[in-house]
């Protein structure tokens, strides 16, 4: 899974966050939010309320991205900040196995990045949106999304290493192996390269091997 979009934290915030104790965070988090917004820096603010977000529980989370949200609206931040809280929520709900909530938080952030963002921010935007619709059990969707993703970023000598994995497992949950395989082995070929997906994810790194192999069923 791609990561979450993060910005400027406390130090303290991000040590507690990055350790995995978000609760330790939060103060320090809040006090991020409250002083630039004295300060007159409303980036700054909704950078703090966007990571307040990401460190809280669901329905917390779906607060601060409302607050957020009514602040850039208010101070006419930059319409990036809207797309990455929306992707970030999705991720949120994602996680707490929300699929549903999931893709609409994503499908708000690819429509933000199809008008304000770039090719980059728009393929990580349509990533997330065919990684839930698996998640959904809507594989032929799936594909057709990432069929378009692979087909730009082809087209623009780009890669899309985690649309190719997705694309790999939903054709092998069809039964179409010979199109898994295809995908996997070009995954597999670019993120066996990358030394933070190897360390942090050897399962499925080898489930890509095994799909490459050709010698899976789907799961």
């Amino acid at each position: 899974m791609l990561g979450r979009g993060r910005g400027l934290r406390s130090s303290g915030g991000r040590l507690f966050n990055s350790a995995g104790e978000p609760a330790r965070a939060l103060p320090f988090f809040s006090a991020a939010w409250e002083l630039p917004q004295r300060a007159g820096d409303h980036d700054l603010a909704v950078d703090a309320a966007h990571v307040l977000a990401i460190a809280s529980d669901v329905e917390a989370a779906e607060r601060w991205v409302s607050v957020a949200l009514d602040y850039i609206e208010a101070h006419g931040v930059g319409p990036q900040w809207r797309g990455m809280l929306h992707h970030n929520l999705g991720w949120t709900y994602f996680e707490a196995g929300r699929f549903e909530d999931a893709l609409g938080a994503f499908r708000r952030d690819e429509a933000i990045r199809e008008t304000s963002g770039n090719a980059q921010t728009l393929k990580v935007a349509r990533y997330a949106v065919v990684r839930t619709l698996r998640a959904l059990s809507r594989v032929d969707e799936a594909i057709a999304l990432g069929e378009r993703v692979v087909a730009l970023a082809d087209a623009a000598n780009d890669a899309a290493p985690y649309v190719y994995e997705e694309l790999a497992e939903c054709y092998a949950v069809k039964g179409e192996m010979e199109e898994a395989q295809r995908f996997a082995a070009r995954a597999h070929a670019i993120l066996s390269e990358n030394a933070s997906f190897v360390r942090d994810e050897p399962v499925r790194l080898a489930r890509l091997a095994t799909l490459a192999a050709g010698a899976a069923a789907a799961d």
